[in-house]
């Protein structure tokens, strides 16, 4: 896994405003992940097989995730900086956001860009994330090493990794920035369809940005990192489609996390406190072997049991 390496918002002489490569390289500004060493995906046994012999992760669209509520949580902000930022604006950034703020609301997230999710945490063997994301504690935990080394590159989308804010006023904060940065692009662009149409989409893929980068903050002691993925274009990118537990559809995409040819680099593979971890390591092992992984490089994990004591569900 790849830390995004900073870059700052630029425009180009002579093309108007460049505001899809803007909005990506802001973002990049703002997303730097802490250099932890290693972050943890829970998820199933079959999960957890699935990751190695593909070297993917699936990545969830944002309309897809179990807490419908996510996507709504940074609303209050967002308008209460919008409105901030518009009464300090004039020109085109005036307009833009006189029509944000008369457009924005609930719904908006789930129309604009569609983005698409993994979920990391920076607790390892945690017995909350066992119970509601690691199959009842009968799943794994992945450790996945954080490198130094160039993400994959990909002509159709953006990749970037983002800590969840559970903190109100860093998440004031965060969008001010945000908002401010487009608000002083608008201000220096010519009165034209195209740069308020390029400002407005600018504005509602950084209010959905930010809207499934925040949680409540009784989720904190979760510690989420998010892989965030969303297209270059807005013609989006083609999803593939599975159903839930609960039987629903979920659309995904899938996503490699260093480029073509190089394997995950794990540092740990964790068995959940409800398996019996003999069978289990032995077909961890077989899968890590059939993939090619070698003892004593940097891809290849130590695989433990978890400390969590056994538990019901």
């Amino acid at each position: 896994m790849s830390p995004r390496h900073k870059e700052h918002p630029h425009r180009r002489k002579g093309t108007g405003l460049q505001i899809a490569e803007f909005f990506e390289n802001l973002l990049g500004r703002y997303t730097a992940v802490s250099p932890y060493p290693a972050l943890y995906h829970y998820t199933s046994m079959q999960g957890c097989l699935g990751i190695l012999r593909s070297q993917e992760f699936w990545a969830t669209a944002h309309d897809c995730t179990n807490d419908q509520a996510e996507l709504v949580s940074a609303n209050e902000v967002v308008i209460e900086i919008a409105r901030s930022c518009r009464r300090a604006a004039r020109g085109v950034a005036a307009d833009v956001l006189d029509v944000f703020l008369q457009h924005y609301g609930s719904s908006t997230i789930g129309e604009i860009r569609t983005m698409y999710l993994i979920c990391f945490s920076s607790v390892r063997d945690d017995p909350h994330q066992w119970e509601n994301y690691g199959d009842g504690g009968r799943g794994i935990c992945l450790g996945v090493r954080v490198l130094e080394e160039r993400a994959p590159r990909n002509p159709a989308s953006v990749s970037i990794m983002a800590e969840v804010d559970y903190s109100k006023d860093s998440l004031r904060t965060r969008v001010g920035e945000y908002f401010n940065n487009v608000r002083g692009v608008l201000s220096r662009a010519t009165a034209s369809r195209r740069n308020c149409e390029a400002g407005l989409l600018a504005l509602y893929q950084f209010a959905a940005f930010v809207s499934i980068t925040a949680k409540q903050e009784k989720w904190k002691d979760e510690k989420e990192v998010r892989h965030v993925t969303f297209a270059r274009k807005a013609f989006g990118l083609p999803a593939k489609e599975r159903m839930s537990s609960e039987n629903k559809i979920v659309r995904y995409i899938p996503v490699q996390l260093r480029v073509k040819g190089k394997l995950i680099a794990l540092s740990e593979i964790v068995i959940g406190p409800n398996q019996d971890p003999t069978p289990v390591q032995q077909q961890l092992e077989a899968a890590l072997v059939e993939k090619g992984y070698t003892a004593g490089t940097i891809e290849y994990p130590r695989i433990c049991i978890s400390d969590v004591p056994r538990f019901n569900r």
